[in-house]
């Protein structure tokens, strides 16, 4: 079991951000530092706002983090996400973290979700390690806004039923549907475009499900989360709508 007292924690989220960018980017990182919204300050500024201090744990963070990284731990089930590293410092999967119930004051998600086959298995243990009044942040594609836009939006009754029937991370319920109206419309993000479809499931890399912000809020308050905020636009990020919740 993981304990917060051993993370090595970042001193500077600016230089941690800079640092991780430069690597990626070379000289371009300059630039896109200059650019106030790569910065995503709407983002940040709501974790601060909602989450102004304590330690919280980012799940699934891959090669970026909006989190303030001198009181988050970074974590990750992959080293390496398509063709990129993952800035992580610890790897587990999703719906087992190692850490004792009720360690975090928030816990921070962005595009995750979607790549878990079974989302109430994930969130009852996001739940599980926030403190009360804990704060849960959703970053999500929206379907309208994404490769997602020809699929089925999932419903509340079939994230239940997944949860009822404990389907595996790997499931493969959603891939041939998947394979057919986003690769087969010329959709599929180009990270991914060099992995067999075993290896997409292995990998976590498909969409198994796909929501707008109304969805979600029914999710959170079929788990007795009470919701606190919702944007249907996450201004630095467009393609992405945002729900926070609130533990009781």
């Amino acid at each position: 079991m993981h304990r917060i007292e051993t993370y090595p924690f970042e001193g500077s989220d600016f230089l941690h951000y800079f640092k991780n960018l430069y690597r990626d980017r070379g000289l371009k990182a300059i630039y896109q530092i200059l650019n106030r919204p790569h910065r995503r300050p709407y983002s940040r500024s709501l974790i601060k706002k909602y989450a102004p201090e304590g330690h919280g744990i980012e799940v699934g963070c891959g090669t970026r983090t909006i989190c303030p990284t001198d009181r988050t731990v970074l974590s990750d089930a992959f080293s390496s996400h398509g063709v990129d590293d993952s800035i992580a410092r610890v790897f587990f999967e999703g719906d087992k973290i190692p850490y004792e119930d009720e360690t975090f004051s928030f816990l921070v998600s962005e595009h995750v979700l979607e790549h878990i086959a079974n989302p109430i298995k994930a969130l009852k243990e996001w739940i599980r390690v926030l403190e009360k009044h804990g704060k849960l942040f959703c970053f999500l594609p929206h379907k309208e806004r994404t490769n997602d836009v020809h699929r089925e939006t999932t419903s509340l009754e079939h994230l239940i039923e997944d949860y009822e029937k404990d389907v595996p991370f790997n499931d493969d319920t959603h891939l041939n549907e998947w394979m057919e109206n986003v690769v087969g419309r010329g959709l599929m993000p180009e990270h991914y475009k060099h992995l067999s479809r075993e290896e997409l499931l292995e990998s976590a890399s498909i969409h198994h499900h796909n929501w707008t912000q109304k969805e979600i809020v029914a999710l959170f308050e079929y788990l007795n989360l009470e919701v606190i905020f919702v944007d249907e636009r996450v201004h630095d990020r467009r393609d992405t709508f945002v729900v926070v919740g609130k533990k009781k």
